[in-house]
This record gives structure tokens, C-alpha cells and sequence, in this order.
């Protein structure tokens, strides 16, 4: 009997006190929302954004048409838009669960296939996410009937690889551009070109775009359709791709190398590799990280800033500009407030005259700031600026004025900070988008980069879609009179302008004949179509690279240029001595400018709707529909039916769209089936319903394992209120489970009540959690019987019942980092206060715990974590501390103590008859993981855990052909000691007390089967692995108790869930 109760309580309440971690997702603002609609999609904007959101209607419909004809697919659901201002305010929705971190530039999911995206300030970037995420989308409603509940219900096998998908969807809204051919041609030279199989995991994006582009090219764009609906018909992606080409991956990984060897090896000749024609100041091998980008000189030549990912995430460090040695690391990103994200997409940090401070740009909490850093004491004032987005800072030679681009609304501008007098002055104020700016020597013109074309003043009455937003200039500013002037006009873009310091020129990059160079121009050139090869011009290139290059910085004696270049698959900084003296270099065409390959996308409109114009003999009634809805009941995985989805609301009033508000409505997300196995009850399950509105904001589900009545079921109820920064949650419960007394006798245990929370985060590493719960536990002894008609009736014989109102507080800091299975870096507490008050039959105790965790990094690949956990109750009814053994516990067993251990938790003497039994066990508190070590091995009113990990790589990649074809990438292993104490009086830490004169007699509440001596103090250790499943982490662990003989034969560990 105490055996199955021990095991009720564990499984059931493992998982309800796990310490409660994680980081927030703050709505720092309210969005009231409106949307239009269009043939197809249904777009959301906020505030008077109505315009960014007409231009995601044309764009989504011209984007859609291209799309459709290429998977030859027709929309069968709308799909539904989500637009945000900026990419500040796409990281509070909550459609997604996930943090939008820097660098998701949108987002599909597949709940209601909806699409989720922010403006960032530049167009042509916004109409590639816009164009990029419809694809996924459309892929969802052919392949997955458009929501994850139709994946579930028609059982839909196929998943469609990760390079597949984002690789069409990087073709399809880019064709071929400059940055591919960049990326694909220098791994075609300097690196390993990855297989089909290989792309899941390298690659994904860039090499996926290559190979459809390839498959495109040599079958035709037609068979991009084929080749899905093979995918759909046989839901398989590598049959699909077999059944289509007539290859499988490694018969296309061969004829796709071969393609690209004929592309890119003819572009080796006459070009410089970077490490040729520069000094490499940086080498991303070595540190094996990516990107080594935005690099500022200082003034005096001797330093140079770097934005780095040597860690895997984003730091800035300072570096000696000549040898490239590290002086200091000034900033950790991603790890406060301050520091949410360091802008590595638009990035931009300057120094200051004197060599002594730079500013830089980054996201800090509501919104972006400006940050002046004092190099040597690492002392940053914050520059508050309410915009949807700051970028790109560039301190004046002058000392007292910083410029930056600054989002708001729907355009991005340059501005000025004037640091004596805090004045923010806007010089340019145009629909347009500027970026990358830099100061003359001067101090009186500004250079950046614009897509404003030959509207030079920034004067348009029209809409950004009638105007050529791909193509960037130079230009420059006058901040005496804003006064904006062109300097160039080309039909290739230019970017990341400077001036030089000790002559009349200005230096940039530009993407001219194929592959970004830099660029050298004398201010007072004249401008033309294409750059005049006259030597009196002086618009020229100075290098001709293999690979490409960005964001130059110059010396103030224009003795030393540094840039970011890429190569080897990363970007390194490197160096070049008197630029301004480099004569002018011949680029030629890449074989892909050579060859004309900007692609016309011909392909035939093979869609059927397109090819039935005919109407069928009127007495053939096979097509007709007679109730709306049902077209596509039975077509989910059979081949796409005519007919397009056409809304009757897409029309427009006097040719404008009519916006609509939004209103809460819900609809279904999920229906699921979920099974639980238990060594105590059997196998049993719940069905799941998910609700919520197309938002997010509100999320509704519920559960129920039904049986004949309701006091023996199983069900909850819960709702989530999200849409204010005071997230409320609400759960309403009751199991219900039995267990055998006797032969003849069942118990029952009910428990049920509510739960209620308020989260107030303060920022996203920050929160207080304000919790009530009402709980009921009834445990009743049913005597079985029969009744008058000799049927089977269960009688109470004896019943308890407890109740208990627990308010709680919380206090959570987390700002770790995570890596492949838990968190690397960073810092995580929670702090929690519980209190039952008490009344009449209810309990009354005080609870304190406090769970503080640390993680140092050291290099990339290894981690020394530490926790400490704590807690002590007080009162009438205080609760107990059961310590030992793992939460969410598969399998395992061993040895403890040296002897063999019965079961997973330790034999304690209880009486069923106890009044305090469900008490003692329901109310219990469970410290762990005590790895050795059993459930409940010490328990008493206070407790401390201690536990120690090294962490670090085991295997990096694992094929498995047998019984299953499985990859498994990243498996983690790691070492460790735990340790740790449960009592309820201090004078059990000492020998000699009235345990026995060598400690060797166990309290009484530990029964009187050890013969061991008896210490509050538990000690283990232990070596293990872990495996990132996807949806959860498995570890598999062996560990050692330490006893008055040595240690244990091993304890073996199974569980699941994630890491701590």
C-alpha cells in the first residue's frame, strides 16, 4: 500500500513542483487591431498603418499568383496576415510561442497557417520576407490541408525537409541574386560541398535556393510542381523527389556538384582570394564561429571594433587593429537588458574623436537605445529613443553629435543626437529608406545609402509599389540645410559609403558585375549609368575579390582600411594599408552576369482551373457542390481540384481597400489524443481541445478522460489572457485514480480545485508571478460488493478529506543562453514564498524555496553548471522535502546504500490508517535531481541540494539503419556530483546526539531497516548523455552513492524533460 502511494504522488506531482523558469515575452504596449482583405489573404495592421498594410495586399497577391503557378496549387483556406511596425513589436506577438529573436525576419505557422511578420525599415527586404513566408504558407495548405489539427486527423506522414522548404522559399521570392552566388560560389571553391541529406542540418537556406535553382534550370520550373505533388502522393520526400527527377538525393547530389563546379570554378581566375590581396585580422575557424562583421577603426589607428559570435551569440569585442589580438571583450550581448540584441543585421559602431568611447545601437527592453561606452572602464550611458527602431550609429568628427538611422512608421531616417544639448533633430523625412550613415571630416555632410532613386529630395505623392525600391545609391546630406545630393546612379546597388579623411574621395561597396567590391570616387565625379573607365572620372573599383566584402572603416590618417569579407563560410576582418594609393582593378562578369542568367521565370500555367474552361454535359453532376464548405472535403492528399478560392469580401470601394476592426473570435487549433503509461495504473489517456483567436492573445483548451461519472473522471479546464503585459492564467482540475488495498478493497484518490496566475514580467529576463490555488483531496477506501441484482457496486467503507488555499509569490530573474540540450551561459533564479493560512480543516504552513543556477562558458563547446537549491517550512502543518531521485523518470534502479534497491523510492513505514498520510505526501515538496539516489531518500522540513555539471560535446552525428533509419546530431554528455541534506532538526547533522554515540541509528521516521550509519547528507556522482528528441530531451544517466563502505554498484536512469 505505501509503495503505490509513494508512486501516485511522484507521478503525479513531479511535474507540478518542478520550479518554474524561462524567459518572458513582454506586450510593452496595447495593438488595436483592424485588417483588410484581398482575393486570398485577410492582413491585420495597427494604429494608422494602413498603408504598409496595402502594400503587403499587392505584394501577398502578385507574390501568391507566382507562387500558385508553380505548385500548380489553388489556396484552399485564406490565409491570414499579420503586419507589425517593427521588429521590436513582432517580438510581443503572441501567435507564437517562440521569442523572435533578431534575425527572424517572419514567421509561418501551422496551427491556422498564419503569417507573421514586422517591417524593419527597408522595402525591398520587407517584400522578400512577404513573398519568402507565402510560400511556406501555400506549401502548408497543399501538403498539410492548412492547419496542424488536418496534419493530425488525415495522419499526413510527409514532412518536407527543412532545405526543401526554405530553399523554394528563398528561390521563389529571390530567383538568383549576388549574395547567393556569393555564398554558393565560395563553397564551391574553398569548402566541402554538402549532400541533399546534409542540407537539413548546413546550409539549408542558401543551399536549398541553389538546388532548386538548379533543378529548375536543367528540367524546367514546371517540374518544382511536379515534384510536391509527388511529395503529397507519395509522402515521402526523397521518393517524391525519385518519382519526379528519376534520381534519389544521392544521384541528384552528384549531378548538383557537377552543376555547380561548371558554374563557379570559371570564376576563379583573375579574381583575388581575400587572404591574397589583404592581412586577416580575424579567422573564424580557429574560433569556430560565423560572423566577424561591423568593424569600426578608432581615430588613432590602434583599435578596432568588432561585432563577434564566438560564443554562438553576439559580443563586441576590441581588438588590435594590427595584429588582431583581443584586448578586452566590452560588451556580452543577449544577456541583459541593456543588451537584449547588439543589431547584427543593420549594424553600426563608431568611436568617438578621441579613441576613448564608441556608440552603438541595440535593443533595450520597451524599445532601441543608443549606448556611449567608455572603452577602458566599460561604464554606458543610455540614450532612451522612442522609435520603432534605431540602427547604424556614426559619431561626428566634431565630438558632439552622433547620427543614426531611426524607423518610424513606415520609413527610416537619418537622425541627430546632439549629446551636450539632447536635442534629436531629423535631417532627412521621406517615405524612403536610408541606411549606413557616415560623417565628412568635416562635420557637415552625412553619406548613406537610399532606395529613393531620382527623387534626390524625397519629394513622392505616389505608393512604394509604382516605385523601384531594389536599388540602392549614394547620397549625402548637408546637416547645415538637409540639402541631399546623388553620387551615384548605376544600375547595380552601392552600399556602406565612407569618406576619406586626408583627400577629396569617398569609398563604398557595390555589387558591380556579379560580387560585392569596393569602391573608390572622387566627390567631384560626375555621375553616370555605368562608371567611366577615364582615369580624370576616378570612379573605379580597388578590388577584385572571389567572394565579396562589406562595411569598410577608415584610419583618420587614411593609412589603414578594414572590412568585413566573407570566406571559407564565415566572415573575417581584414586589413588593407593605404587604400586611397590601390589603383583600379578589372572586374569581370560571374558566369551567372556572363550568361544573362537574371531569370524571366517562363513557365506554363498548368493549374487545372486554368485548363478546364469547358463545362461538363448538364447531366453529368459530379463537380457540382450543393453545401458550401465541402469542395475540398476528401482531397487532402489526393490531387489539387479546380477552382479558385475567391472571397467576396476582396473587393475594394472606389478602388480602396475598406478596413474592418478586428474582433475576438475563436476557432479550433487542435484536437489530440494523449496516452500516459503508468507502472501504477496502466496505460491512460486524455483527449486534448486547443482553442484561441487568430491573435493569440486569447487560449483556451480543455481536457477530459471520461468515465461513468464525474467524481472518477479526469479533466481540466484552462484559459490564457495575453494581450496586456499582465498575462492572467486560470486552470480549473480533477483527477481521479485507484489503486489496489486488498484483495477486495480499492482506493480512491480525488483531487481537484483551481489554479489561478498573474505574471508580471518587467523586462524579458525579469518577472514576479502572483499565484492562488484552491485545492481538494479526497482518499476514500471502496469496499466492492454486489447488489440486488448480483452486479458488481463499489461501497465508501472510510473516506479523508484536505483542503488548502495556497497564495504564492515569485521572484524570476533568467538570462541564460541555450545550446543544443539546455542552457550554456547565464544566470537563473527563482525565489517563491507559499502560505497556507489555514481555517477550519484546512492546513496551515509557511514554505520558502529558492532555486539559483549558474553557467559558465568555456570556449564554444563546454559548460561548468552549478545549482543550489533550498527550502524550510513552517507552521501547524508544515510541508516535507522528499530528496532524491529524478523528475520525470522513465526506467531505471540500482543500488543504494549498498544494497539492491527494491524500488524507485525508499521504504518508510506508513500506516494507512495515518490521518496525516495524504498530507505528508501530496503537500510534499520534491528536491532533485539526486542522481543515486531513490525517491524520498532524505525528507524533512528543510533541505539543500547542491549540484555540479561539466558539460560537453560526445557526438556530433549518429546514423542509425537499424530498426530505424533515425539522425540523431549533437548529443551531449556531461559529468557530475550532487549533493545534498533533508532534516527536520539541526541536531541530526551531529555524531554524537541521541541517534547513537557513531550516528548509526536511523531517525524514527526512516523505519528500522538501515543498518547503516545515518547521515542527513546524501553524496553522489555520476557521468551521462543527453539527446535532443525534437520535442524533448531524453538523458540516459548512471550515478554512484557514497556510503560508509565506498560507493554503490551504479543506479541507471531513463527520463525525459528538459534540462536544469
Amino acid at each position: 500500500m505505501c509503495k503505490y502511494f509513494f508512486q501516485i504522488i511522484i507521478y503525479f506531482l513531479s511535474y507540478a513542483n518542478a520550479q518554474s523558469f524561462g524567459q518572458n515575452k513582454v506586450q510593452y504596449q496595447n495593438f488595436d487591431w483592424n485588417y483588410i482583405q484581398t482575393s486570398h489573404f485577410d492582413i491585420y495592421y495597427y494604429e494608422d498603418q494602413k498603408s504598409l498594410a496595402e502594400f503587403t495586399a499587392d505584394v501577398a497577391e502578385e507574390s501568391y499568383e507566382q507562387i500558385s503557378i508553380h505548385l500548380r496549387w489553388d489556396l484552399k483556406k485564406r490565409v491570414s496576415i499579420m503586419v507589425y511596425n517593427s521588429h521590436n513589436e513582432f517580438q510581443q506577438t503572441n501567435i507564437v510561442d517562440a521569442y523572435m529573436r533578431e534575425g527572424v525576419g517572419g514567421v509561418t505557422e501551422l496551427f491556422k497557417n498564419r503569417v507573421v511578420f514586422p517591417f524593419e525599415g527597408n522595402y525591398e527586404q520587407f517584400r522578400h520576407v512577404i513573398h519568402h513566408e507565402l510560400v511556406h504558407a501555400v506549401i502548408n495548405d497543399m501538403v498539410y490541408g492548412g492547419s496542424m489539427q488536418h496534419v493530425i486527423s488525415s495522419r499526413t506522414k510527409i514532412r518536407v525537409p527543412i532545405w526543401s522548404n526554405e530553399g523554394l522559399a528563398e528561390y521563389l521570392s529571390s530567383g538568383w541574386d549576388t549574395k547567393a552566388d556569393m555564398v554558393l560560389r565560395d563553397i564551391a571553391v574553398h569548402e566541402r560541398m554538402p549532400s541533399v541529406k546534409e542540407l537539413n542540418y548546413f546550409m539549408a537556406y542558401k543551399g536549398g535556393q541553389s538546388l532548386w535553382k538548379f533543378i529548375a534550370e536543367k528540367y524546367g520550373r514546371e517540374k518544382i510542381g511536379d515534384i510536391f505533388r509527388s511529395m503529397k502522393r507519395t509522402q515521402n520526400a526523397e521518393k517524391g523527389y525519385e518519382r519526379a527527377l528519376g534520381m534519389n538525393y544521392e544521384d541528384l547530389t552528384k549531378q548538383w556538384h557537377k552543376y555547380l563546379k561548371k558554374e563557379y570554378w570559371p570564376d576563379v581566375k583573375d579574381r583575388d582570394p581575400l587572404e591574397d590581396m589583404s592581412e586577416k585580422i580575424t579567422d573564424h575557424k580557429k574560433l569556430r564561429n560565423f560572423y566577424n562583421v561591423s568593424p569600426s577603426i578608432s581615430p588613432d589607428g590602434s583599435m578596432v571594433a568588432v561585432l563577434s559570435d564566438e560564443m554562438g551569440y553576439f559580443d563586441i569585442l576590441i581588438l588590435d587593429a594590427i595584429t588582431g589580438k583581443r584586448i578586452k571583450k566590452l560588451i556580452k550581448g543577449n544577456r541583459s537588458v541593456d543588451f537584449e540584441e547588439l543589431k547584427w543585421l543593420q549594424p553600426g559602431i563608431s568611436w568617438s574623436p578621441d579613441s576613448k568611447k564608441i556608440v552603438l545601437a541595440s535593443k533595450a527592453g520597451k524599445s532601441d537605445a543608443l549606448h556611449i561606452i567608455d572603452v577602458e572602464t566599460k561604464k554606458s550611458e543610455k540614450v532612451e529613443l522612442d522609435m520603432n527602431g534605431v540602427f547604424s550609429a556614426s559619431w561626428s568628427p566634431l565630438g558632439n553629435q552622433i547620427a543614426f538611422i531611426g524607423q518610424v512608421e513606415n520609413s527610416s531616417d537619418i537622425y541627430i543626437y546632439n549629446i551636450d544639448t539632447k536635442i534629436i533633430d531629423r535631417i532627412t523625412n521621406d517615405v524612403f529608406s536610408d541606411s549606413y550613415p557616415s560623417w565628412n571630416p568635416l562635420g557637415t555632410e552625412i553619406l548613406f545609402a537610399s532606395d529613393r532613386g531620382d527623387y534626390v529630395s524625397g519629394d513622392f505623392n505616389g505608393v512604394m509599389n509604382d516605385h523601384d525600391y531594389r536599388q540602392t545609391d549614394i547620397y549625402s546630406v548637408s546637416t547645415l540645410n538637409n540639402e541631399i545630393t546623388r553620387h551615384t546612379n548605376s544600375n547595380y546597388n552601392e552600399s556602406h559609403p565612407i569618406w576619406s579623411n586626408t583627400d577629396q574621395f569617398i569609398l563604398y561597396t557595390a555589387d558591380y558585375n556579379g560580387v560585392w567590391n569596393l569602391f573608390k570616387q572622387s566627390i567631384s565625379s560626375n555621375l553616370s549609368e555605368e562608371f567611366n573607365q577615364d582615369d580624370e572620372t576616378q570612379i573605379y573599383p580597388i578590388t577584385n575579390v572571389l567572394t565579396g566584402l562589406q562595411q569598410p572603416t577608415i584610419s583618420k590618417n587614411d593609412e589603414m582600411l578594414i572590412f568585413a569579407g566573407y570566406s571559407g563560410i564565415g566572415w573575417d576582418l581584414y586589413s588593407i594599408s593605404n587604400p586611397l594609393t590601390l589603383k583600379e582593378k578589372r572586374v569581370n562578369p560571374t558566369n551567372f552576369i556572363a550568361n544573362n542568367k537574371i531569370e524571366t521565370e517562363s513557365i506554363s500555367d498548368l493549374r487545372k482551373h486554368k485548363l478546364n474552361t469547358s463545362i461538363k454535359s448538364s447531366n453529368d453532376y459530379s463537380n457540382w457542390i450543393f453545401a458550401e464548405g465541402f469542395q475540398h472535403l476528401n482531397n487532402s492528399i489526393e490531387p489539387d481540384q479546380a477552382g479558385e478560392l475567391i472571397s467576396i469580401d476582396s473587393s475594394k470601394i472606389n478602388g480602396e481597400y475598406v478596413s474592418r476592426n478586428y474582433k475576438t473570435k475563436f476557432t479550433l487549433d487542435l484536437v489530440s489524443g494523449n496516452v500516459q503509461i503508468s507502472n501504477v495504473f496502466g496505460t491512460s489517456g486524455m483527449t486534448y481541445f486547443s482553442f484561441s483567436d487568430i491573435l493569440g492573445d486569447h487560449k483556451i483548451s480543455f481536457g477530459t478522460e471520461m468515465v461513468l461519472t464525474l467524481e472518477n473522471s479526469d479533466y481540466f479546464f484552462q484559459y490564457a489572457y495575453l494581450k496586456n503585459k499582465l498575462d492572467y492564467y486560470i486552470v480549473a482540475f480533477q483527477t481521479a485514480n485507484f489503486f489496489n488495498v486488498d484483495y477486495s478493497s480499492l482506493g480512491r484518490l480525488r483531487h481537484y480545485g483551481i489554479q489561478s496566475l498573474v505574471s508580471h514580467p518587467f523586462s524579458k529576463f525579469q518577472r514576479i508571478d502572483y499565484g492562488i490555488s484552491i485545492h481538494n483531496i479526497n482518499y476514500s477506501i471502496l469496499k466492492q460488493g454486489y447488489d440486488e441484482w448480483a452486479q458488481i457496486e463499489y461501497e465508501t467503507v472510510s473516506e479523508s478529506k484536505y483542503s488548502a488555499i495556497l497564495p504564492s509569490v515569485s521572484w524570476v530573474y533568467d538570462n541564460s543562453v541555450f545550446g543544443f540540450t539546455g542552457p550554456v551561459d547565464g544566470f537563473r533564479k527563482n525565489s517563491t514564498f507559499t502560505i497556507s493560512p489555514g481555517g477550519k480543516d484546512k492546513l496551515t504552513f509557511q514554505t520558502i524555496k529558492s532555486d539559483i543556477r549558474k553557467y559558465w562558458r568555456f570556449g564554444k563547446d563546454y559548460t561548468f553548471a552549478v545549482r543550489a537549491f533550498f527550502g524550510k517550512s513552517l507552521g501547524e502543518n508544515k510541508q516535507k522535502f522528499f530528496l532524491g531521485g529524478m523528475p520525470y523518470l522513465l526506467a531505471g534502479g540500482g543500488e543504494t546504500n549498498g544494497r539492491d534497491d527494491i524500488s524507485l523510492f525508499r521504504e518508510v513505514l506508513l500506516d494507512t490508517a495515518n490521518a496525516s498520510l495524504i498530507h505528508d505526501l501530496y503537500f510534499t515538496e520534491y528536491a532533485f535531481p539526486l542522481r543515486g539516489a531513490r525517491f524520498a531518500e532524505r525528507f524533512g522540513y528543510t533541505t539543500s541540494l547542491f549540484n555540479l555539471e561539466v558539460r560537453f560535446p560526445f557526438i556530433n552525428y549518429l546514423a542509425l539503419g537499424f530498426p530505424l533509419k533515425v539522425i540523431f546530431g549533437n548529443i551531449r554528455g556531461h559529468a557530475f556530483m550532487d549533493i545534498g541534506a533533508a532534516w527536520e532538526e539541526v541536531g541530526e547533522f551531529n555524531s554524537k546526539n541521541r541517534y547513537g554515540p557513531n550516528n548509526s541509528k536511523w531517525p524514527e521516521r526512516y523505519g528500522f531497516n538501515d543498518s547503516t550509519d545515518f547521515s542527513p547528507w546524501v553524496t553522489t556522482i555520476g557521468l551521462g548523455t543527453k539527446v535532443n528528441l525534437g520535442y524533448f530531451l531524453l538523458r540516459i544517466e548512471t550515478a554512484w552513492d557514497k556510503n560508509t563502505n565506498g560507493y554503490s554498484k551504479p543506479q541507471w536512469y531513463f527520463s525525459l524533460g528538459p534540462d536544469w
